[in-house]
């Protein structure tokens, strides 16, 4: 079957994640990694302001010099040209600028002219620059000269080197920690405003519900049964309104509540791959925040993501995103459908409007949450020299860029200063679903146009990478790249100019759309090459997953590739290599839904299961804050790393992230969502209404 096939592709592809893990912790103790300068170095920027209250605190970015005498140089230039290595010869440091000042006073005039050098070029290079920090360009000119003089005198000593110092930020002991503003005291209010709704709402929830029923003792006359007429009517006039939809117990009700129609029946197995896909992409990205952040002993990753199983893995492992466009093109097909056949008119274009808009607001209230935490305590506990990375970066991005994400427009514009990186996919979701909805509504009102649309989508998802690789010469597989993770991946052409783009990767959500069309024809007619055991219905079901597997097997060949001129077979290979995982995403949720036995296991249907899927949408939007805490306050050559820290760091991140996004659920996102449903008309009682509102919602 083709659900096991699925399963299989990605059983092997973490076996083979897990085996590299493994034998990436063998180090050749006797090489000369260990000769290079380290990659991150800070002062305590505490002691710089004790002893020095008056003097400032910087960091500069440094590209040494090519030396080739030199056995340092040799070290630096064999290991920084493996592409999951980091720029060795591009360092971090954190420097005290008034000991700097004193170092230099002890120096002669000669010796001062020697260690000052000229900007060398070095790529890629980017400068994390902080937009509300103004006074960047005055601290180049007061410390520019002095903190270069600095790096390489320490540099010379030591490595018997030299390079070039570019300023990237400046703190006075007044300003290296963030001021309260409007932004933290709005942010506040929201919070105390949200936990007096829950609260109140919840103990009125529970204080008119209805007790159990029990025999009467009284005598059933006319007062006592005025009496509970006007209780009811009290009760009844307190529960339904608005504001009680904050209670706990509705929003929890919803998180548990086990799949009731045949529809959700069929579809619940979809939970598991939803709350698998987000395990990974978890400790995928723990990964990722290590190599980004400043960690002393990045060798261990650098080593891991060399092995050529961690290279095929990395080909496909950025795709697990694919996957919950694929499920979210499935659930529209199939209860907008639902609600179409329910009709005894075709579906209107004013349901157009109604579905957008109610998409958009089942978003907002949870992103607006989440972007007015970004602008006002993100970094309140951030303090440590290189932090601001992360943390002051990001704020000022939400600050400038916001606006862009309750458009949805960030994964398009303005890529290089990206306000919550994470959302892209929520961009790009929203743009599919403004795609996808049309189109089925037109299938809808006009049958004929089935299979002319079908093709046509079908030819765009494929034209579409293909032009867009050939176009920016982009390599037809995801490549290991430490170099642009460095500089958080603002500046990597992959991201920018198609990974995070929704038009090059339509196939994903275009094959979960024919899913839904398949799986509802499925329901009204016979299929016979669903259910026959024939080579077309064998291959339709294990060719996408085999084809995954091929294609990612070679993914190691394209890092020997020239991308200077575009290549039109590379563009073709990364343009089936990722319909292919479409395919096979969107062929095993329909044979999953339709033929599979096992769909309607009892584990399928386990409130826990349903609680852990249902939290996906928060646990995306706070997962690369709990993910920066990981490696912040860190001093020295960085916060440490070891395959030990490191599974703990993934079960830290698991827990907090479900855990925050919990609290999300409960005082935002359902509570928001069922105020939103009432007041667009949407009534709880009516079925009908219901798949209306699951078919223009996508369930995150």
């Amino acid at each position: 079957m083709a659900l096991p096939a699925v399963a299989l592709t990605r059983v092997i592809l973490v076996l083979n994640f897990l085996v590299a893990n493994i034998s990436g912790r063998i180090v050749n103790a006797t090489d000369d990694y260990e000769l290079m300068p380290a990659l991150f170095h800070y002062e305590n920027v505490t002691e710089c302001f004790e002893k020095y209250p008056a003097s400032a605190y910087c960091v500069v970015k440094t590209v040494l010099k090519p030396e080739e005498s030199s056995d340092v140089w040799r070290a630096i230039a064999q290991y920084s040209k493996n592409p999951s290595y980091h720029d060795h010869s591009l360092l971090d440091r954190g420097l005290c600028v008034e000991r700097c000042v004193r170092l230099l006073d002890g120096l002669s005039s000669s010796v001062k002219a020697t260690l000052e050098t000229e900007p060398i070029t070095v790529k890629p290079y980017h400068l994390l620059s902080i937009p509300s920090e103004t006074g960047l360009p005055k601290y180049r000119t007061q410390y520019g000269r002095i903190l270069n003089i600095c790096v390489n005198h320490r540099i010379k000593q030591r490595y018997n080197l030299s390079g070039h110092s570019e300023l990237e930020r400046c703190v006075t002991a007044a300003t290296q920690h963030p001021s309260i503003d409007a932004y933290h005291v709005l942010f506040l209010s929201l919070i105390a405003t949200l936990c007096g709704l829950v609260g109140y709402a919840s103990y009125l929830e529970w204080r008119h519900t209805p007790p159990p029923p029990s025999p009467s003792l009284d005598n059933n006359n006319e007062t006592s049964a005025t009496t509970k007429a006007n209780r009811a009517g009290r009760s009844t006039t307190i529960t339904n309104a608005l504001w009680m939809e904050f209670a706990l117990q509705r929003s929890w009700s919803q998180l548990v509540t086990p799949p009731r129609t045949k529809l959700q029946r069929d579809f619940a197995f979809v939970e598991i791959f939803r709350m698998l896909s987000v395990f990974i992409i978890l400790a995928i990205h723990v990964s990722m925040a290590y190599v980004a952040a400043p960690t002393a002993n990045m060798r261990p990753l650098e080593e891991f993501y060399g092995l050529p199983l961690s290279l095929i893995a990395v080909s496909v492992f950025p795709f697990q995103v694919h996957t919950f466009f694929t499920i979210s093109g499935v659930m529209l097909a199939v209860h907008f459908l639902e609600f179409a056949s329910s009709r005894a008119t075709r579906v209107g274009w004013s349901f157009l409007w109604k579905g957008v808009v109610m998409r958009y607001v089942r978003i907002f209230p949870v992103l607006f949450v989440v972007w007015l935490y970004q602008v006002s305590w993100l970094d309140w506990f951030a303090r440590g020299p290189g932090d601001y990375r992360y943390f002051a970066l990001e704020r000022d991005n939400c600050r400038t860029n916001g606006w862009l994400n309750f458009l949805f427009l960030n994964n398009y514009f303005k890529a290089s200063s990206m306000c919550m990186q994470q959302s892209w996919h929520l961009a790009a979701d929203f743009q599919f679903f403004l795609a996808g909805l049309p189109l089925l509504i037109l299938i809808n009102r006009h049958p004929r146009l089935l299979w002319p649309l079908v093709t046509t989508a079908s030819i765009f998802s494929i034209a579409a990478p293909i032009v867009n690789l050939y176009h920016h010469k982009l390599p037809g597989v995801i490549l290991a790249n430490f170099k642009q993770l460095r500089f958080i991946f603002y500046v990597h052409p992959v991201l920018t100019n198609d990974y995070m783009l929704s038009h090059p990767h339509t196939c994903s959500y275009f094959s979960g759309l024919f899913a839904g069309l398949a799986y509802h024809r499925y329901r009204t007619t016979s299929i016979p090459w669903l259910s026959s055991d024939t080579t077309s219905s064998r291959l339709l079901k294990w060719l996408p997953p085999a084809m995954v597997l091929l294609q990612a097997a070679a993914s190691p060949l394209f890092y020997a590739l020239d991308y200077s001129e575009p290549m039109l077979w590379n563009a073709v290979y990364g343009a089936v290599h990722r319909c292919c995982w479409g395919a096979m995403c969107a062929v095993g949720i329909l044979y999953g839904a339709t033929v599979w036995q096992g769909r309607h296991s009892w584990i399928h249907f386990h409130p826990a299961l349903q609680l852990l899927s249902r939290l996906s949408f928060g646990v995306f939007m706070v997962q690369f804050n709990v993910l920066k805490s990981l490696t912040q306050n860190a001093f020295g050559n960085g916060t440490g790393f070891s395959w030990k820290i490191f599974f703990e760091a993934v079960l830290y991140t698991w827990i907090v992230c479900y855990g925050v996004a919990l609290l999300l659920a409960l005082m935002v996102e359902l509570p928001a969502a069922a105020i939103f449903k009432r007041l667009l008309g949407t009534r709880k009682s009516s079925q009908t209404d219901k798949t209306e509102q699951q078919c223009a919602i996508k369930k995150e």
